[in-house]
Parts: structure tokens; sequence; C-alpha cells
């Protein structure tokens, strides 16, 4: 006896020190689990009960172990109803049991040998989750879509405990574009984006997404601050969304919301603002519509969703041009298909593709930059590159259950960030030809203002995944363990080439006005290389948990290993067409697998 009690302290012992490194279910979360126990009239357990699972997807059924226990894992957010049956026992059903991204619901069903007839009971799962360590916020489809918001996922983070937003959107007047955040002392860097289970954070622009998104699209959004999930490689800011799919039901709905300048109030500027702030972003015109759909291909077995959305964002910026305050204006397209399927009992099947645009004018615009110095941005842009009209993001996923006790997840994705600032030019060009096609831009040093045109950039940003993950179900005597694992790599490459108008080269004939006696105009000219430059990253993970329930005590504690290698790929940097002698073409080898 005192033995065993030895054992059972230095399992303790050895579990508290790993929980330094506790983390818990809450990062790249597409699910949530349902844990239960069936017990008698009397608190005695009972092994052998069919409990059935009914609501998103195909109906489930598990058998209690020794110990009363069941579970249903990598459930998509609902509502489910369990029903538990015995024979000679009866029946007991327990409806609304609610599921949420990352959040486990412990349910206790009670049989009574002394009824014969099924007893309901109506009530959502106990708000007590033992098996959770982490912080954060959980925003429901329901919240998504009657709460009256800007939105968008930024505006949700902005309205998130423990957040803190570089600006704030009222309304939608800082809409079609991304908030800088920052949560609990971690940098915006560590932030990370995760859709539908698949991290697509931005590779470059570190900590943003490569995306943007139809607000309509998504079933539930999680926001972690804290105490992550042992997938999990930075403790920023983790969003979650996961995106809807189809049922047994035919659904669908479509929208048509439209916010004119005449909504809005007046904006007051502080007077301890006045002296550095005359006016705000202020909306002009927003326009959003979209429709969904989705229900049965083959009842219990196959299902599909999808939903196009689009955006018209038209708002009033602070920056004055010729008179007037100049209008930002930001078109956002997106398109969604799931696909669901239960080939057979154990395994579940999941495909994903979106596509999202954002085509924006004027970016830039300033007192600095005029309107034809400005970029018009596109994200379905091709040149040189490959394609920017590759999916936002694809993904296939598999789920194999392995008996009642281990289950197994693959996972492979790409995600295609990138975009094109392509130059106006003061003709809204909208291919890189015509952005090119105009004579060189010039500096005026005496206004401070770039004139007639300004470099283009066309920056491709993919990305590749490969993932499984594991979990396995362990009793030790009376102690229960949950052992979680995991391996993950992932590829993301960068490429930018930048290109100027006017063959090459740039003017600067204003100077400096006086350099004191005989100070006089000065002139220059630049001649820039056309040059593509490439590098990326190569991340492997590797980690193992286990959450360990001792009664009322739960401890969670797990291990990872993470390598990242950085590379220089190959390029060039074509001469120069009008100094090709002096300026000749530069090509640069690659430089693979240098550790960070």
């Amino acid at each position: 006896m005192k033995e065993s009690k030895n054992r059972l302290l230095a399992v303790i012992t050895v579990a508290l020190c790993i929980s330094l490194l506790a983390i818990s279910a809450f990062a790249q979360s597409q699910s949530g689990n349902i844990y239960g126990k069936v017990q008698g009239k009397d608190g005695s357990v009972l092994p052998g009960v069919t409990v059935t699972l009914t609501g998103v997807g195909a109906p489930a059924t598990a058998i209690t172990d020794a110990g009363g226990n069941f579970r249903f894992l990598n459930l998509a957010p609902g509502a489910y109803t369990l029903k538990a049956e015995l024979a000679g026992l009866g029946t007991a059903t327990r409806a609304g049991v609610g599921v949420s991204l990352g959040r486990n619901a412990d349910v206790t069903m009670t049989l009574n040998p002394a009824v014969a007839e099924s007893i309901t009971v109506t009530a959502g799962a106990p708000l007590l989750d033992v098996r959770k360590t982490g912080d954060g916020a959980n925003v429901s489809k329901v919240e998504l879509q009657n709460v009256p918001t800007a939105r968008d996922p930024w505006v949700i983070l902005q309205q998130t405990p423990g957040v803190v937003m570089d600006r704030n959107n009222v309304g939608g007047n800082e809409s079609g574009q991304q908030s800088v955040y920052i949560s609990k002392g971690a940098a915006s860097a560590q932030n990370t984006w995760n859709v539908d289970g698949v991290n697509i954070t931005d590779f470059s622009a570190t900590g943003s997404s490569p995306a943007y998104y139809d607000f309509d699209s998504f079933e539930e959004m999680q926001i972690a601050t804290g105490g992550t999930d042992p997938r999990i490689q930075t403790p920023g800011a983790q969003m979650n969304m996961v995106t809807k799919r189809g049922t047994n039901d035919f659904k669908g709905s479509a929208r048509a919301l439209h916010t004119s300048s005449s909504y809005q109030a007046t904006p007051k500027i502080p007077a301890e603002a006045a002296a550095y702030l005359t006016t705000i972003n202020q909306i002009n015109k927003i326009d959003d519509n979209g429709g969904e759909i989705g229900g049965p291909i083959l009842k219990d077995r196959l299902w599909f969703w999808g939903a196009y959305g689009k955006q018209d964002i038209n708002v009033l910026t602070p920056t004055v041009i010729s008179g007037a305050r100049f209008v930002d204006s930001t078109e956002l397209k997106n398109e969604n298909l799931k696909v669901n399927a239960q080939p057979f009992t154990s395994n579940s099947l999941t495909l994903v593709d979106q596509y999202g645009a954002k085509i924006k004018t004027g970016r830039n615009v300033s007192t600095q930059r005029l309107p034809a110095t400005s970029w018009d941005q596109a994200d379905n842009y091709a040149h040189g590159l490959g394609s920017l009209k590759d999916p936002t993001l694809w993904k296939i996923e598999d789920t194999q259950l392995v008996g009642s006790n281990l289950y197994f997840t693959g996972l492979y994705s790409k995600v295609q960030g990138g975009f094109a600032l392509l130059a106006n030019n003061g003709t809204g060009c909208t291919t890189l030809a015509c952005s090119l096609n105009t004579l060189p831009y010039y500096y005026d040093e005496k206004a401070g203002t770039y004139n007639r045109s300004f470099y283009s950039e066309v920056i491709s940003r993919p990305q590749k995944q490969y993932r499984l993950d594991g979990s396995a179900f362990v009793n030790t005597g009376t102690l229960s363990h949950e052992l979680k694992f995991g391996y993950g790599y992932r590829t993301a490459t960068s490429s930018t080439l930048i290109a100027w108008p006017g063959s090459q080269w740039v003017d600067n004939y204003t100077g400096v006005l006086s350099q004191g006696p005989g100070g006089r105009d000065t002139g220059q000219v630049y001649f820039p290389r056309w040059p593509v430059g490439i590098y990326g990253e190569k991340v492997k993970d590797l980690y193992v948990g286990d959450t360990m329930l001792f009664g009322n005590l739960t401890v969670n504690g797990a291990l990872r290993d993470d390598q990242q290698k950085a590379f220089v790929g190959a390029g060039v940097a074509a001469a120069n067409p009008n100094v090709p002698t002096q300026m000749p073409e530069i090509d640069f080898p690659a430089i693979a697998g240098v550790p960070w």
C-alpha cells in the first residue's frame, strides 16, 4: 500500500513538473468532444450500455467501458442528443448537448431499473470543462449572426478580453483592412490564424492573415489567449475559425446588407486630439451580399455545403486630395465549398476548397502619394511567379477510429497567399503591362510628393502542410489518461517581383533649391534592376501530451520539439535595359538549410 502511494506521488510530481508546459485543446481546433458516464440510480457505474449520438452528421454509437464511461470525439460544433439504453434498465435521453471548438462537454446519464420508459432531459452540458486549462473566448454562430458588429474576424478579436487592437472598427469604417493586435504581452508576430484546422498564417507578414473572409460562412470562432494546445508553436493570440458544413437537412440562406453614410452620426474629435486629428475614417457606402446552401448528397454518408459572398466597402479617409476627402474602395469576394463524408462507421473524410480575393483601388494614397502613384491591389493576378488564382485554401483530412480508445487524423493542405500591387498611373491599371507603360515616376522634393506613377510588385506566398495527429485513452487503475501526439511538416515560400515603369528608370529633377550661397537645383536619375527574390522556411514539429484525471484533479502536461530552417532560393536580377553594360544581369545561387 505504501509502495502504491509512493508510486502515485511520483507520478503526480512528474506530471506537475511537466505541467509547466501545460497546454489544452485550444489551438488549430475545428471540433469539440463529448465525454460521458452512465450510472444507475444508486450511483453505481454501468458498463455495456449502448449510447447513441445524433445531431450534426451521421448518428454514432459507443459502448460504455468497465467504468461506465463513453466518449464521442472530433465533433463539429452544434447541438447533439445522447440516448443511453440497456436491456432491463430502460433508456435515458439527454438533449441539447452543446459542442464548441476546442471544448469538452462532460455528461452524466442515469438509468433507473424501476422505470421501463424513456426519460428525456433537455439541458446543455455542464459549464465546467474539467480537461480545459486555457483562456480565451468562443463565439457561436448565434452570436456571430445576431450581435451587431462590423462583420469581420478582427472585430471579434476587438471584443475579446486580453486582446488590444491598434484601431477600433466602428460599423465598418476600418473593414477590408487588417488590424494589428497583441495579447497578454506577446508580440503581434506571435499570433496565428487557423481555418478549418489549417494554420494559414502569413509567413512573410508574420502573425497576419493571408486572406479576408465571408463573415456568414463561419459556424464558430474561437480566440485563445493563453494555455494553448500542444500543436501550437507560438504564445500569441490564436484565432480558430470553422466554416459551416452540410447536414441531413437541406438548409440555405441569403443576405443583402447595405450601410449608407446617412446612417452614421457626425464624429466628434476630442479636444485633446484636435491638434493632430482633424477627421477620421467615415463610411461612404458598404454593401454585403451573399448566400449559402447545404445538405445531404447521400443521407448519413455524404454531405455538401457551399457559399458565396461579396463585399463592397467604400470609406472616406482623412486624406484630402484637390479639396475633397479621398474615397478608399475595397472589394472582397469569397467562395466556399466543403464536402463531408462518412465512408464507414469508424471513418470521416473532409474536403475544403476556399477562394478569396481582395481588389482595392487607391491603396496608400496620401499627401505624399497622389492618386496616380497609388497601388491598385488584386489577389487573383498572375505574372511570372505562377498563378495567384489558385484556391486560398485547399484541404483533405481523414479521421480513423481504431477501436474505442485510439484515433488518428491525417491532413494535407495548400494555402495560396499573395497579391499584386499595380501602379495606378492615373488610368486604373489592372495589369502589370499597363502599370509599366508610362513615363518614369518622379519625386518632387520641393512638394514632398511622388508623381505620375510608381513601382509595382507581384507577390506570391504559397504554403504546403502535412499533419498526422492522434489521441489514445488509457486507464491505469483509477487514473485516466488522454494521450495526445502528432507530427507536422510545413513549407512556405515567398517570391516577390518588383518592376519600375518607363523602362526601369526613375527621375528626380527638382533636387534641393538652395544649399547656401551659390546653391542650385540638382537633377538625378536612378537606374534600378528588375529583381525577383525568393526565400522561405521548412518547419517540422513533434509533440506528445497527457491529460490526467485524478478524480476532481486534472493535470495537463506536454512536450514538443520544433525545428525551423530558412532557405534562400536561386534568383535573378535582370539587366537594366538602358545601361545593360553598367548594370548587367545578376544571378545568385540558392542557400538551403539554415537553422533559425
